[in-house]
């Protein structure tokens, strides 16, 4: 495996997608186009377009390093352990791939890592926001790679 690399999956936000553009063009039928409305179509459609033609990566997996998000690569030889955690944002539980570093290395963190709480400096987002069978994928790279 030279490298693998997981995208996160925003068909979630097809729907507000298609949401606004029903309202706008109910909307357009009724006469009450402002420029607010004809901003926030726009701004949808463009955010929509860059998500889906710029395709984010969640989690790149090489055979020495892992990296999360936009996070510095990690080596798997500091990482000491793997924890499928459940945590709680917004009032529902999530589950999330924490992976825990070794006490003693040293790594340029950045604030979020740094202040991420219960989540750890690299949690992995299981909980839909990747597709189901990139998450069971990403459990078992990370299982075969971390005794």
């Amino acid at each position: 495996m030279k490298q693998k690399i997981f995208y996160y999956h925003f068909k979630k936000n097809d729907a507000c997608l298609w949401a606004m553009i029903i309202a706008f063009v109910l909307l357009s039928l009724t006469d009450f186009t402002s420029v607010l409305m004809w901003i926030l179509f726009i701004g949808t459609v463009l955010i929509w377009a860059y998500k889906h033609l710029m395709p984010l990566p969640a989690v790149i997996i090489t055979e020495k390093t892992i990296k999360v998000d936009h996070n510095n690569p990690v080596a798997w030889k500091d990482i000491k352990a793997a924890k499928v955690l459940s945590v709680r944002m917004c009032g529902k539980d999530y589950r999330i791939l924490s992976l825990i570093p070794k006490k003693d290395i040293k790594y340029r963190y950045n604030w979020l890592q740094k202040h991420n709480c219960i989540f750890g400096p690299f949690p992995i987002a299981l909980y839909g926001i990747l597709t189901p069978s990139d998450e069971k994928e990403i459990v078992q790279l990370v299982k075969a790679k971390i005794k």
